[in-house]
């Protein structure tokens, strides 16, 4: 359900996730707006879809939605090309509307440019093949000030952040490999932790790989007293 006055300005949505859908083909953005109200029990409405860069400056000029669903690919004006936004485009629409989480949505991204969006200030990268369920799920996070990113883009980014010359600590407490370190180091078993973020297990223990090689050890309780070692965590 869309509530979009003829003026082009948006009819407030009291009580309820108020959200501007960015999207230059025609049929998805047609089947968003009823795909995401019916996934979540209307809880969440589209107030605006922007078909070009351009109409979603003027809309965020005028309404401050608690959340920007955005194609990464959009043209600047109708007709034009479309073309990857960038970070200094992203850090703009941030500033048109600071309280508004952006969550960006492609059905490939390289992960140097999902990295940079991210560091720019989105709060949230989508597959466009997520289900609306996940969707909403995506939004309700970002929406309380967190961040979600799919699995395979998350798997991406952090292929990129393992670096040899960082510190350890460092490498460690980066990115969803941090946020299963700091679950793990509270005693939650790998099922566990993959239900809390949610993910799947199988990434989750691949982040535990990747926890254990660049500590060098091989059980979780060598991982416990490393990061004893390391300042992370204090034992008493």
């Amino acid at each position: 359900m869309v509530e979009i006055q003829g003026n082009g300005s948006t009819v407030p949505t009291s009580g309820k996730t108020t959200i501007v859908i960015a999207e230059d083909h025609d049929l998805l953005a047609d089947v968003l707006p009823d795909l995401l109200y019916s996934a979540s029990s209307g809880r969440m409405e589209v107030v605006q879809i922007c078909s070009d860069r351009s109409q979603v400056f003027r809309t965020l000029r005028k309404t401050s939605p608690d959340v920007l669903l955005c194609d990464v690919w959009m043209p600047n004006k109708r007709g034009d090309r479309p073309m990857p936004c960038d970070a200094p485009s992203l850090e703009a629409l941030k500033r048109q509307s600071p309280n508004t989480a952006i969550v960006l949505l492609s059905g490939n991204a390289d992960p140097p440019l999902v990295k940079d969006l991210l560091d720019a200030g989105a709060s949230g990268f989508l597959d466009k093949g997520t289900v609306p369920k996940q969707i909403c799920w995506a939004i309700e996070q970002v929406k309380r000030g967190g961040r979600y990113v799919v699995p395979r883009f998350q798997i991406a980014i952090d292929s990129l952040e393992v670096d040899s010359n960082e510190p350890i600590r460092t490498q460690l407490l980066k990115g969803r490999r941090g946020d299963v370190l700091r679950l793990l180091l509270e005693g939650l078993s790998p099922t566990e932790i993959a239900d809390v973020l949610p993910t799947g297990k199988k990434y989750v223990d691949k982040k535990i790989v990747e926890i254990k090689s660049i500590l060098g050890v091989r059980t979780h309780i060598l991982i416990f007293r490393a990061c004893v070692r390391l300042g992370i965590i204090q034992y008493y």
